[in-house]
């Protein structure tokens, strides 16, 4: 089945993204925000952060963006692309999209600036920089961006190889600044004159900025210095001033909207404000929430928007420093030059409230809704500071690795490593708190494990009796946890303590998880499977490994012969089979030393006893040289030896040869110190304490197998190099010497052998075969809980935990998997970015899709309002795959327009009153509801027009008292909410007149048109008069034997405050009917 050709879904984008990339823009009045992300525009309320309108017509990422000079309601940005796309920015709509008309070559734009200039359209030209490739010269170009053409302008500028840093003044002094490395360059362009400048220090330069209404220029370098350029038209008047107070490289540089002050930011996470006129006097607000990246100040100069590197934008009042709002994204940590992933913990499910968790900024953990994409909070974990950048220096800050949920209780694993000392490792059980509707800190734990976590996993994710933990470490390592008394005589309660530990050989472990009733636990140790008892994990109850080359690690052939001849075939090549099948049959049958010998001579013998095959043509000798070096199975030795019996020879460039040469006889002499350090190290070995003196011993003796292996190998393999690629000038052949040639049996000369003999191989110094390393361990649920997944390098094992043997198994390299417990569904990426949808019980795929973005992990997010269809069908019927993926976004697969939000179940109607306690029973406010109908059913049925009361305490207080993470969306408890505030008004009396029914509202009588009798104009006649008494008399006494009922009532223990509101409304009522 080919998927890609019926696969209707599409890769859909659910949040996040960086907004931090490029500076944010004002509105003119400052009321609005416009943020570039990728493709897309997004407009935000300055005040409240609000999303207001996105943008996405643009087909390219977005590299600049701004507001037309005379036309502030057109927006201009620029894609990647070279296309301009104009939006009307109000009312949302696109305006026009120009292609910019590039000279020959010149395919990279960099940057696009507006200028202050029109020359023959209705919209401001622009100042683009372009480069053909990388690596050439940058140059310049002013566009018309109505039109896409060329202006000529006649400035002799050269620029030079660096992708320049470019600001433009739009007031009055119109100048282009730039910079490149450390030169800054001045542009007049109303005259193209220009002036160039170098750096004092000649330190890079990070950023540059054209004060607004002055002829002010401001520079930063990467040392912390700011530099204020003035009257820089010529050489003579310039004149400029230093600004020092940070001490690594300035990020941005925003002058306020009069030019007095200038706004500066860096890496220390402060923002400072300078006056021009006095230097030394600075304001600060300091504590951002990280390096600051951008600075916008507002026409106005009340807003000075900030952004910062954990994808922030602030908002920061002008006048008193303070931050007023927030647009926030999803957050991480910063590049703090480490190369570490900034979500080692990937995407995961809190089962609470189905929020998806994963690592936010240093030290945090954030938590997203997907129902109502939203960031609901950060969560601080790491209690410590959080050490800043600095030049030249890599600085590591403790990092969130392991995490895992339960519906009361969350597991954290901290690591600080600074790879010098002995690594800091924290274990933190966290319980989730109802009244402050947070997580509270319930036991730390230090160092549980040594140099870091490799899983952490509940045993139940929805109970919390008889709860266990499980934890493994670098240490090869498992510790089980459990809820026990606490010690602490301060505070009572329970805590987390270890219960056992255990490990297998010493071996790695890969993975670990629990079955679904948390009885068993199986963990992976290197190419084992092991079940542990989850109450006793002493001893394994059971081991499972499969035999060699089905794990897919070890290599291995299959020959396949047909049994009968087939259609078509020729007879030559049947007999050909048949007598290689006999060959293969005398082989594995025979005893003899001699042909077991020739055989494996055959399979690893030297080169110099294979013999050349027929060789191919000097066509197609390139094909076979690519197809060989792409067979990953044989090594480079192997695959030479390949190249040779083809006849092709392998030749080494004259600029690597000696690196070469150098790096193989560096691993063809056996160290002496190395021997030393074994001796010494097996030496020391009886200091050691008697329990780990047996470990260290067994690591030591593997460490000495393992050198004895390789410097048996030396001399074949790497000595054999130097023949093979003709690095060393003892290896070329020698010169023919005057002798007599020798001849064979047959009379015909022997050609003399130009290589060396090389010796064969011993049996002991074969290569040792490799073993599997399980890196996912996943249990089946429900009907298939028996079954366990298991994934190598490149396999998929199902394995049957009733018959003990391996049920299926699929090729498949495995480096994330997600499992829906709902479905059981597996959905795994390949290390080629392919995602494969199975359940274990049939492994074929169910969905198959290639080219996906790189991913952090993967999670399953369950359907508020599951599609009852199946999942053959629709696969994601029941929960909706999601990805995290390297551009710090969370992507689905859904039909075009469909969202994992669309999927809101539909208002609740109560058609039924006898069903309201089943329907009520697990709704917001069905406790009230309940009552109110218990209440209703005591006296008749009764109809009248609903009035609105003035709210009951219990469905206020229930609304009140919900948790706001945990509260659905306003949408879906609004109509419940209102329903729960009306009631019903009394209207007992049905009478025969021709007013029809009387209703009470508020103490008046109201016909059934809502028009008062005392209002009417018209007089009633005589024998009208009389009916109207007597039907007055038997309402009176109709009332008054109501009335008695309800007082002679006695208050009955059951009958809540609720019900005597009710009868005292009733009593009421009929109390002023009888007045009328």
């Amino acid at each position: 089945m080919n998927f890609d050709d019926e696969d209707r879904l599409e890769l859909q984008f659910l949040a996040g993204g960086n907004i931090v990339e490029h500076a944010p823009l004002f509105s003119p009045d400052g009321r609005f925000m416009f943020v570039r992300c990728q493709e897309k525009v997004q407009v935000y309320a300055t005040r409240t952060g609000e999303l207001t309108r996105v943008l996405d017509d643009a087909t390219a990422p977005l590299i600049s963006l701004e507001l037309d000079i005379k036309q502030p309601d057109l927006l201009i940005g620029c894609t990647s692309k070279a296309e301009i796309f104009r939006w009307n920015w109000r009312a949302g709509v696109l305006k026009k999209t120009v292609s910019l008309k590039l000279p020959l070559g010149q395919t990279i734009i960099l940057t696009c600036h507006l200028l202050n200039l029109y020359k023959g359209g209705d919209t401001a030209c622009a100042f683009v920089t372009t480069r053909g490739k990388s690596g050439e010269q940058v140059n310049y170009f002013v566009v018309n961006t109505s039109t896409g053409d060329f202006i000529d302008i006649n400035c002799g500028l050269k620029l030079k190889v660096r992708t320049p840093l470019v600001d433009v003044g739009k007031g009055q002094f119109k100048y282009i600044v730039m910079a490149q490395g450390f030169y800054i360059y001045f542009i007049n362009y109303e005259t193209w004159k220009f002036c160039r400048y170098k750096g004092a220090l000649q330190n890079p330069i990070t950023c540059v900025r054209m004060s607004p209404c002055e002829l002010v220029a401001a520079t930063a370098d990467s040392v912390g210095m700011i530099y204020v350029w003035r009257d820089f038209e010529t050489l003579e008047t310039m004149t400029n001033t230093r600004l020092h107070w940070h001490h690594t490289e300035v990020t941005s540089l925003a002058f306020s909207a009069s030019g007095v002050s200038i706004y500066s930011g860096g890496h220390e996470c402060v923002l400072v404000k300078w006056t021009l006129a006095r230097p030394d006097i600075r304001q600060f607000l300091p504590r951002m929430s990280s390096v600051i990246r951008h600075i916008v100040v507002s026409n106005d100069n009340e807003s000075i928007l900030v952004c910062t590197e954990d994808n922030a934008i602030q908002l920061v009042g002008g006048s008193d420093n303070n931050i007023k709002s927030t647009v926030q994204h999803f957050t991480y940590e910063t590049n703090d030059k480490t190369g570490r992933s900034k979500f080692p913990m990937g995407l995961r499910l809190n089962p609470r409230t189905n929020t998806l968790v994963l690592n936010g900024r240093s030290g945090h953990l954030q938590f997203y809704s997907a129902y109502t994409r939203s960031m609901l909070y950060n969560l601080r974990v790491v209690n410590s500071n959080i050490y800043s950048e600095e030049a030249n220096h890599i600085i590591y800050n403790t990092r969130i690795t392991q995490a895992a949920f339960n519906i009361n209780w969350m597991a954290t694993g901290e690591v600080y490593n600074d790879l010098e000392n002995f690594a800091e490792v924290c274990l933190k059980f966290w319980e989730y708190n109802e009244k402050l509707q947070s997580y509270n800190l319930n036991t730390e734990i230090n160092l549980p494990h040594e140099h870091g976590f490799k899983a952490i996993i509940f045993s139940n994710q929805f109970q919390v009796d008889n709860l266990r933990c499980a934890t493994a470490g670098e240490d090869n390592v498992i510790k089980m946890w459990g809820l026990t008394d606490s010690e602490n005589i301060y505070k009572r309660g329970v805590m987390w303590s270890c219960l056992a530990q255990t490990s297998y050989r010493n071996l790695p472990i890969g993975s670990l998880c629990f079955s679904q009733d948390g009885s068993l636990l199986a963990v992976g140790y290197g190419n084992i499977l092991a079940l542990y008892d989850a109450r006793n994990p002493r001893l394994p109850l059971q081991t499972l490994s499969c035999p060699p080359g089905l794990d897919g690690v070890v290599s291995k052939a299959q020959l396949r012969l047909a049994q009968s001849p087939l259609n078509g075939s020729r007879k030559e090549l049947i007999q050909q089979r048949q007598q290689l099948w006999d060959l293969l049959k005398t082989l594995l049958n025979s005893n003899d030393e001699q042909l077991v010998k020739q055989a494996k001579d055959l399979i690893v013998g030297p080169p110099v006893k294979a013999q050349l095959v027929n060789q191919p043509e000097d066509a197609t000798k390139e094909t076979v040289f690519k197809y060989i070096m792409k067979m990953p199975e044989l090594g480079l030795h192997q695959k030479l030896q390949l190249l040779r019996r083809f006849g092709v020879e392998c030749s080494i460039p004259h600029v690597l040869r000696n690196r070469l040469l150098e790096h193989l006889q560096q691993r063809a002499v056996i160290p002496q110190a190395t021997k030393l350090r074994l001796r010494k190290l097996d030496a020391r070995l009886h200091r050691l304490h008697t329990r780990h003196r047996y470990k260290a011993k067994h690591r030591l003796s593997d460490l000495t197998k393992r050198r004895q292996h390789f410097e048996d190998l030396v001399p074949q393999d790497i000595m054999s190099l130097f023949s093979v690629l003709k690095l060393d000038e003892n290896s070329q052949p020698k010169k023919d010497v005057k002798s007599k040639p020798k001849k064979n049996s047959k009379g015909k000369e022997i050609q003399p052998n130009s290589h060396p003999k090389v010796k064969n191989i011993p049996t002991k110094a074969a290569p040792l075969q490799g073993l599997a390393q399980i890196s996912h361990v996943q249990f089946g649920a429900g009907d298939q809980a028996h079954l366990v997944a298991v994934c190598t390098e490149s396999r998929v094992l199902i394995w049957n935990l009733l018959t003990l043997r391996l049920q299926a198994g699929l090729k498949l390299s495995v480096r994330q998997l997600a499992f829906d417990p709902l479905t059981n569904l597996m959905a795994v990426i390949t290390k080629n970015d392919e995602l494969h949808v199975f359940q274990p019980n049939v492994p074929l795929p169910l969905y198959q899709r290639s080219n996906l973005p790189k991913t952090y992990g993967l999670a399953w997010l369950p359907r508020r309002q599951p599609k009852q269809s199946s999942i053959n069908v629709d696969w994601q019927a029941q929960s909706t795959l999601l990805m995290l993926t390297h551009s710090q976004e969370i992507a689905y697969l859904a039909l075009p327009g469909q969202s994992p939000s669309d999927d809101a179940p539909a208002p609740i109607t109560f058609a039924q009153p006898a069903d309201t306690d089943i329907v009520y029973r697990n709704e917001t406010f069905g406790l009230y509801v309940t009552k109110q109908q218990q209440v209703s059913s005591d006296f008749p049925e009764k109809s009248g027009p609903l009035i609105v009361g003035r709210g009951e305490h219990s469905s206020v207080n229930a609304f009140v008292n919900l948790s706001s993470h945990t509260m659905p969306a306003m949408s879906l408890i609004c109509g419940e909410f209102v329903k729960s505030l009306l009631l019903q008004a009394d209207s007992t009396l049905r009478h025969s007149a021709a007013a029809g029914d009387v209703a009470v509202t508020n103490g008046g009588v109201v016909s059934g048109n809502g028009v008062s009798h005392g209002d009417s104009d018209e007089e009633p006649e005589d024998a009208e008069l009389e009916e109207v008494s007597k039907s007055t008399l038997e309402t009176r006494k109709t009332l008054l034997e109501q009335k008695e009922k309800l007082e002679d009532l006695s208050p009955a223990a059951e009958i809540d405050q609720q019900t005597l509101d009710h009868r005292l409304k009733t009593i009421t009522a009929l109390r002023t009917k009888l007045r009328l």
